[in-house]
């Protein structure tokens, strides 16, 4: 058997970031390392949709000193922490020495995030992102004479630009000619001052992260032989491979009447509401983890037969009655299938950590 590496805490953030940025997260949203030590070795993992004192518990029993919640412990601040309520559930993790990370609306907006382990769960195929973001991106337009274009390329590429989906060193470049008169004041680094100057350049085009700007004009005054070199830097935005849901089909049609009890079973769901017909025949369906209503609108331009979300009330019920939008209340809980999804997929991530699912349920209701 192959030795199993230890990862810090630190190392484990990282790595998920790499995956699903924590930056993918809502403005609202509390993602992240919530209690614990960066610096700690992790001896084991244990993936929750909630962090609960059953969970603590179980973690302990485990000796997993890390639990990753989907939902976050902690949303706002904090005046003091009395060992009731949520209060109790702090106090029993910092008692455990137990480590408590979060993935939530960044886990949300993954392509292979909840709704995806939903659909997963329900044998849908074919899925893409329901509602995709958008990402804003920047482009790099430079001129730079031929016999330096490699080394300002090398420049740039450790300064992180280029880099599109799984490819690196990623450059356009069109051969033309640069003219320029340097005045008495310039030290030019070929020609004569106030003599007009005619040279063979070559125009390199790159695409960077917005984030990285500075550390891209560094490279460009860096590696560039001129005193002043010419670039342009501009910003446009592109789809992203974030977004809101996910979109799927189902193997063949089916008849909601038939189809809804097996949806119910799959998700391990204790109940499940209807709006609209049910002799309905549907096999595209969207779905948005969660609580996700508020997007009816955006997902009825979106040519689908049922949309799957949770946490519908009565008036919103009515309001996608009124729109057409035949849709399915699947609890909020039927994210419980994360902690399975989440576990397969940090597995997928690394070989190196010791991960389990775990068997507490957090469901509030009882369904009578």
């Amino acid at each position: 058997m192959r030795r199993r590496f230890i990862l810090r805490i630190r190392e484990l953030l990282q790595l998920i970031n790499h995956h699903i940025p924590f930056a993918k997260a809502e403005d609202w949203d509390n993602v992240g390392l919530l209690i614990g030590d960066k610096d700690k070795d992790i001896t084991g993992i244990l993936t929750t949709l909630d962090c609960t004192l059953e969970v603590v518990k179980e973690a302990a029993e485990k000796n997993c000193n890390t639990i990753i919640a989907h939902h976050p412990l902690i949303f706002s601040g904090i005046k003091r922490i009395e060992n009731t309520g949520y209060g109790a559930v702090m106090h029993a993790l910092i008692k455990n020495d137990i480590n408590l990370i979060a993935m939530h609306t960044n886990l949300d907006a993954y392509n292979h995030g909840v709704s995806a382990m939903i659909a997963d769960k329900i044998g849908m195929t074919n899925q893409q992102i329901l509602l995709p973001g958008q990402q804003e991106m920047a482009k790099l337009q430079v001129f730079v004479p031929e016999a330096h274009a490699d080394a300002l390329k090398s420049a740039l590429s450790e300064a992180g630009v280029g880099q599109i989906g799984d490819y690196s060193d990623c450059f356009f470049q069109l051969e033309g000619k640069g003219q320029f008169k340097p005045n008495e004041q310039a030290n030019p680094f070929t020609g004569k001052r106030n003599k007009l100057e005619i040279v063979d350049e070559l125009k390199l085009e790159c695409v960077f992260q917005p984030e990285r700007q500075a550390a891209v004009e560094e490279a460009v005054h860096a590696a560039h032989p001129y005193e002043e070199p010419a670039y342009d830097i501009y910003r446009y935005k592109v789809k992203d491979t974030f977004g809101t849901g996910i979109k799927g089909e189902l193997e063949g049609s089916v008849v909601l009447k038939d189809w809804l009890p097996e949806l119910k079973a799959k998700l391990g769901i204790s109940t499940l509401k209807l709006i609209g017909d049910i002799e309905k025949e549907v096999r595209t369906i969207g779905i948005i983890s969660g609580a996700g209503v508020s997007y009816g609108q955006d997902v009825k331009h979106h040519d689908i037969d049922l949309f799957l979300t949770g946490d519908i009330k009565y008036h919103e019920a009515h309001d996608l009655l009124m729109m057409g939008l035949t849709t399915a209340d699947i609890e909020h809980y039927s994210e419980n299938v994360m902690k399975e999804g989440l576990k397969e997929l940090l597995e997928s991530f690394t070989d190196e950590l010791s991960i389990q699912a775990s068997t507490v349920s957090t469901d509030p209701f009882t369904a009578i």
